[in-house]
């Protein structure tokens, strides 16, 4: 009833799942994710047990493969299963049980797995590894994407398409939870999930580097955050935390005209947050005099 895809960046170390299908909120049942362990996707007649326990299994030592094997000799229908894991030394392995529905199968790529049941045929996992595995973005979200699509265009889910979610985690822990994930979207329930997710991911990608470089802006590394700050697109497509942050940078690594051009746009299409980034010196987190050049129009 879905379709899947598990990776290992061999770069980064950071490990990801990507996934669709017709059903509601396929994200709250398919992915699973522990920074600096694995990875899991638990599909066809998904099974909790794969994800949470495989989970425990990994972060007790065992490999995927091991783990995998375990788990399949305590389950009392394997054959109605699906499953994909990924371990932090990037083994990757992949189960189509004989009772998956047609069309039912995987296939394993040098850095990432397809799986998919009651799609189209196997072009949909083929279409996937080979989008992957092509794809020259290094944000791993983006690469995810793009096998999603390309089993879109190969059939997809042979009962339509709903929901859609990817999680993608750090190879190794920081000791700080809230930054060992990547990227945690879902689409639960849409005309377009993987439309949608694709925008999102683009999103992420933005925020991220966004705030990364505004946190780089104060902690005095200006110049720093200013080559760390995304391609600016057009005002209009920049939401307004990302437009404040981005006219931060810039007035703190002195590009004054980019900050009051922002600022400008910001007090025009968004004023209650313009209101609100007057409190920043108030916290101590911004110069004022940052803030009345941003601000000054």
């Amino acid at each position: 009833m879905t379709y899947s895809i598990i990776a290992r960046d061999p770069r980064t170390g950071s490990m990801g799942v990507a996934t669709q299908s017709q059903a509601f909120a396929v994200g709250s049942s398919v992915p699973w994710a522990a920074p600096g362990f694995g990875i899991v996707a638990t599909q066809s007649m998904g099974e909790p047990m794969y994800g949470d326990l495989g989970l425990d299994a990994l972060r007790a030592g065992l490999t995927a493969a091991e783990a995998l094997t375990a788990l399949r000799s305590v389950d009392p229908h394997p054959e109605r299963r699906q499953v994909g894991m990924v371990d932090a030394d990037g083994a990757i392995v992949v189960y189509t049980g004989e009772a998956c529905v047609a069309a039912a199968g995987h296939l394993l790529g040098d850095s990432c797995a397809a799986l998919a049941n009651m799609v189209r045929g196997p072009r949909v996992w083929e279409a996937m590894v080979e989008a992957y595995e092509s794809c020259a973005s290094e944000w791993m979200p983006n690469r995810l994407v793009a096998a999603m699509k390309a089993a879109e265009d190969a059939g997809g889910d042979d009962r339509g398409r709903r929901s859609a979610a990817i999680l993608v985690v750090r190879a190794r822990r920081s000791g700080r939870p809230w930054q060992d994930s990547i990227a945690d979207l879902r689409v639960d329930d849409h005309e377009d999930p993987v439309g949608e997710i694709g925008r999102m991911a683009e999103h992420n990608w933005r925020y991220h580097r966004t705030v990364e470089a505004f946190e780089h802006a104060l902690d005095g590394a200006a110049d720093t955050a200013v080559d760390l700050l995304p391609p600016e697109p057009d005002p209009a497509e920049l939401d307004p935390d990302l437009m404040l942050w981005r006219a931060i940078v810039y007035a703190a690594a002195g590009h004054l005209d980019d900050a009051r051009r922002l600022g400008g746009e910001l007090q025009r299409r968004h004023p209650q947050m313009a209101s609100v980034a007057r409190r920043f010196s108030a916290a101590g987190l911004v110069d004022q005099d940052v803030l009345d050049h941003i601000l000054a129009g």
